[in-house]
């Protein structure tokens, strides 16, 4: 690791990730806001259980290496992928990789790729998993405390709806 301080750069990625998620959509409306939280949440789930393979397999099943363009889940299961790449390599867990390609990272992980395999060590995929959350975590807050682009209907425009 070349940084010095690992919560502030987990912060960051988490952050950047929430903002490329809510720049997905040009309004962002409360079923929006939902799919974005659902997502995350379940990558934080499925991580914290089950562990770093899992949470791969789970991303890629989610359309993450393909998305489909009109769907939300899809996209933002891939900007997950993006940026779990991103900050792995950002703290220099991905060595000898010159790319950003984060359709690789299960390979890494495993050590198919030229790497050594972030998760051949125990020790270090525990770590590995918990910087992962971390940054999903900072994500999360960060998506809930979006704010929708709808306005509400005034309660007079409903009532004024209801007696027509």
């Amino acid at each position: 690791m070349t940084n010095q301080n690992l919560e502030r750069d987990c912060a960051r990625f988490g952050f950047s990730l929430t903002k490329k998620a809510r720049d997905l959509v040009s309004k962002l409306s409360k079923s929006d806001k939902a799919k974005i939280v659902n997502t995350i949440t379940k990558a934080i789930g499925i991580l914290s259980t089950d562990g770093p393979f899992a949470y791969i397999v789970w991303l890629e099943y989610k359309g993450s290496l393909n998305p489909t363009a009109d769907d939300l889940e899809e996209m933002v299961a891939q900007k997950v992928h993006q940026k779990s790449f991103e900050l792995l390599k950002y703290e220099n867990f991905i060595k000898n990789v010159d790319d950003y390609d984060y359709k690789r990272l299960k390979a890494i992980f495993v050590g198919e790729d030229k790497t050594a395999g972030i998760c051949k060590d125990i020790y270090q995929m525990f770590f590995v998993k918990s910087i992962l959350e971390k940054m999903l975590t900072y994500a999360l807050y960060k998506a809930k405390s979006l704010q929708v682009d709808e306005q509400p209907a005034a309660e007079s425009d409903i009532a004024e709806g209801a007696m027509e």
